[in-house]
């Protein structure tokens, strides 16, 4: 019996670099997770070559994470997003930038639905109330199965941002490993060019996965280590990039929005905003300087967007400089402050200053008082199970002497204890004596 062979780890990155591209996110980290794995068991966990199948299976669970936040409500923004801004700032100068660009493009796509009120009508029949059971059993199994999978889809956007962190970091320390065995053998080789160009290369594989580092930590909420990963991306590159490239300008955009959410990073988050549009500004004028006749095709729509670009920039940095002042009060508002600053200056002043009394303000309910002359039945606790008859006498009644006789005969006679009459007709029922 003939087993099928695995698909080489050519084939499996060759399909997650397509299924990357048409943003099948699913099918993505499918292929590229066993690429590395295959990749590692070839040539070790460390090995120079697992660092672009690792570089790649991150930004899928990337953006598997971005694309599964529309599940949790975070899509279906009315504009583009600061990554995307950020993004456009770098344009199509440097594959370092390129290669990132589509990470954060999958969180437009909508994810509420039409909702579906459910209308319910009183004064229908007993079949109706049925029905309408059963439609809300329906809904609330609905709902919990809504809930489940929201439940769901959380843990799995948290499980593949922490797949990609740790993805990340592992092609970080092989990069950096290599760099710095790089530097040490650099004196030793004879072909210097190659030698620089190997490390370029490897120097921007690394500012890209400490950009995708940063990426990482701001879909997790983390600030300030996004801050940290943008700022090692921009220093790597700084040594290796022109000052007028567009790359910077894109980092410098990054920083200043990551900072916008760190406490007390106004004042940095306008300084990196301010140095991206410099970055800008110098490419600019580096295209100018090319006479208009021998501008190709691509340098005129470059020109042109990077003008566009210039508002957009500006507007970000007046935002970042405006600081949030409240509202001013209002008339009512300003009058109740000062009430309250008086009532409580006062109490200052003087504590034993009387308080105003406003009991007599406070309508009290009347009790109801009983008709002289009625009969009022007085229930006791359940255990006795007797009824007592009070009969109350009004002022000035004259009672004859034949039944006040019977009346004394019957009360317990007593200093200070009121007469009762305890009368039982043959039914049970309480009347008159005879």
């Amino acid at each position: 019996m003939s087993t099928a062979a695995a698909p080489p780890t050519d084939d499996h990155l060759a399909r997650g670099i397509r299924s990357l591209a048409l943003k099948h996110w699913s099918n993505a980290c499918d292929h590229l997770a066993q690429a590395v794995e295959q990749a590692t068991a070839k040539y070790g966990d460390l090995a120079p070559e697992n660092v672009e199948p690792l570089i790649l299976y991150g930004k899928a669970l990337l953006g598997s994470a971005i694309a599964q936040s529309a599940v949790l409500g975070g899509a279906a923004p009315t504009g583009p997003t600061g990554e995307e801004a950020a993004s456009s700032t770098a344009g199509p100068s440097t594959s370092a930038a390129s290669t990132s660009n589509g990470n954060g493009q999958s969180a437009n796509a909508a994810a509420a639905g039409p909702s579906k009120p459910n209308f319910h009508f009183g004064g229908d029949g007993e079949d109706d109330d049925e029905d309408d059971d059963g439609e809300e059993d329906g809904q609330e199994g609905e709902q919990e199965g809504a809930d489940g999978e929201g439940e769901a889809a959380s843990g799995d956007r948290e499980d593949d941002l922490e797949s990609a962190f740790q993805v990340l970091d592992m092609a970080r320390a092989t990069l950096e490993k290599e760099l710095n065995g790089a530097a040490s053998l650099s004196e030793s080789k004879t072909e210097q060019e190659n030698a620089e160009k190997a490390t370029l290369e490897k120097k921007e594989k690394l500012a890209e996965v400490h950009r995708l580092l940063g990426d990482v930590a701001t879909e997790s909420e983390q600030f300030e280590p996004a801050v940290e990963e943008y700022t090692a991306a921009l220093e790597v590159l700084s040594t290796v990039y022109s000052p007028s490239n567009r790359a910077l300008s894109e980092l410098h955009m990054l920083i200043a929005l990551a900072l916008d959410f760190v406490p007390n990073g106004n004042d940095r988050a306008v300084l990196h905003a301010e140095k991206a549009k410099k970055v800008l500004l110098l490419k600019l004028d580096e295209l100018e300087a090319v006479k208009e006749g021998d501008r190709d095709d691509k340098t005129k729509r470059e020109i042109e967007d990077i003008k566009g670009l210039m508002g957009d920039v500006d507007m970000k940095i007046e935002d970042l400089r405006t600081v949030p002042v409240a509202p001013a009060p209002s008339a009512a508002d300003s009058a109740l402050e000062a009430f309250l600053r008086q009532s409580s200056a006062t109490l200052r002043a003087d504590p034993a200053a009387p308080v105003n009394d406003l009991s007599s303000l406070v309508k009290k309910k009347k009790k109801v008082e009983p008709a002289p002359g009625i009969i009022q039945e007085e229930v006791k606790e359940p255990a006795v199970e007797e009824n007592v008859i009070v009969i109350k006498k009004q002022e000035g009644d004259e009672v004859p002497d034949g039944k006040r006789k019977a009346d004394d005969d019957a009360t317990t006679v007593g200093e200070g204890v009121a007469k009762k009459a305890k009368v039982e007709g043959d039914d049970g029922e309480a009347g008159p004596a005879p």
